[in-house]
Order: C-alpha cells, then sequence, then structure tokens
C-alpha cells in the first residue's frame, strides 16, 4: 500500500522566496540536538553540505555537495539507534510530510540509478534596497520516472511522485536546491526533537 502522504505539510512557495544570508543550523537547534550528539553531527554536515553547494560556480561541484548532504540526511534516521538505542525512532516512511519522502527518494535514485545533476540558475536579489543577479544551482534532471524505477519507489503513487518533482522544481528556482534541501534537514532536526522532548538543558549557576 502506498504511503499517506499530506501535501498540505509542505511550506508555501513564499516560503522560499526571501532566506537568511546566515549560514549554519539556528543556535536554538544546535543546544536540544548535543543530547543526540551522533545526530547533531550528521544534521551539521547534511546542512553545511546544502548551504554551500548553491554558492558554487561549478555545476559538477555543486551536484557533488548536494550528493553529500542528502547521503548525511539519510543517515541521520540510522544515527538514532546509536544515540538512543532503547528508544522507539523517528522513521521517515511513517512521515505524512513529502519533502522528507522525496529527499530519501533522492538519496537512492544517487546509488541507484543515476547521479543527481546540477545546472546554474540566475535569480534578482536584493539587498538594502539594492538589486541584483545572483547565480544559484538547482538540479537538474529530477524526473518521476526514475523516481518510480527504485525499489522503494513502488512505496509511492504516480501522481504523488508527480506532485513531489512539481513542487520541488517549483520552489528551488528561488534559492536553489541546496536551500530546499537544508530546509528539509532542519525541518527533520526539529521533529527529532519533538519525538524525543528534547528542550535546551540550563545551566547549574554555583552557590
Amino acid at each position: 500500500m502506498p504511503y499517506a502522504l499530506d501535501f498540505a505539510t509542505l511550506p508555501p512557495d513564499a516560503m522560499f522566496e526571501s532566506r537568511s544570508l546566515l549560514l549554519g543550523l539556528p543556535k536554538s537547534l544546535e543546544a536540544r540536538l548535543v543530547q543526540l550528539p551522533q545526530v547533531l553531527e550528521r544534521v551539521r554536515s547534511a546542512s553545511r553540505f546544502a548551504d554551500v553547494s548553491s554558492k558554487q560556480e561549478e555545476s559538477w561541484l555543486a551536484a557533488a555537495y548536494l550528493r553529500a548532504a542528502l547521503a548525511d540526511y539519510c543517515s541521520i534516521e540510522e544515527m538514532q539507534k546509536v544515540d538512543r538505542p532503547s528508544a522507539t525512532h523517528l522513521r521517515i516512511s511513517g512521515l505524512a510530510n513529502p519533502l522528507f519522502h522525496l529527499l530519501e527518494l533522492m538519496r537512492h535514485l544517487n546509488v541507484h540509478v543515476k547521479s543527481v545533476q546540477a545546472e546554474r540558475h540566475t535569480v534578482e536579489a536584493s539587498f538594502r534596497e539594492q538589486s541584483f543577479d545572483l547565480d544559484v544551482q538547482i538540479v537538474s534532471n529530477l524526473d518521476v520516472q526514475d523516481l518510480a524505477a527504485l525499489k522503494n519507489g513502488k512505496n509511492y503513487t504516480p501522481a504523488d511522485l508527480q506532485r513531489m518533482v512539481d513542487w520541488f522544481q517549483r520552489v528551488q528556482v528561488h534559492w536553489g536546491a541546496g536551500y530546499v534541501v537544508r530546509f528539509g534537514i532542519e525541518s527533520l532536526a526539529e521533529l527529532l526533537c519533538s519525538h524525543y522532548r528534547l528542550c535546551v538543558r540550563s545551566r547549574m549557576i554555583p552557590h
């Protein structure tokens, strides 16, 4: 039976029309994830790889960073078993948000069918009322038929695969594929914090 996806959980396209210039994870997220050190290591690296992918001038290098980001994204799920071996682990297959599933499918695409390729895309950006052109990198060869050919592609209806691809292609043109991938990584990390009820531990103040 196909996975039950809820496309209403995808963020609106407008969310990707602007972005922060800062790199790295939000400090509040890092502070909670320190209780899952192996998960945090993969979240950090996946997020950084995704960040730098869209900033590359050469498309082959951008694609390489994207593949690294997707690989570490998928390893986040496995690292739960290292950090919390006896806990009930969060599984991507059980999540309703299609973005989590698409990133996993893109990782399997790299391994079993073909490498994700990137191409340069020019966007109009503005900063302090000054407009300028900015080159980012987008995925150029994301295809529904390739995703359907994957072993776990059978877990999705053709219509759902098409909707996932259409959404990704639509939002990546704003700031690049890496920004969309990073959003998915950080969103999964936030879900892990909720799943394990992680909060920032207060420091003990000596008397």
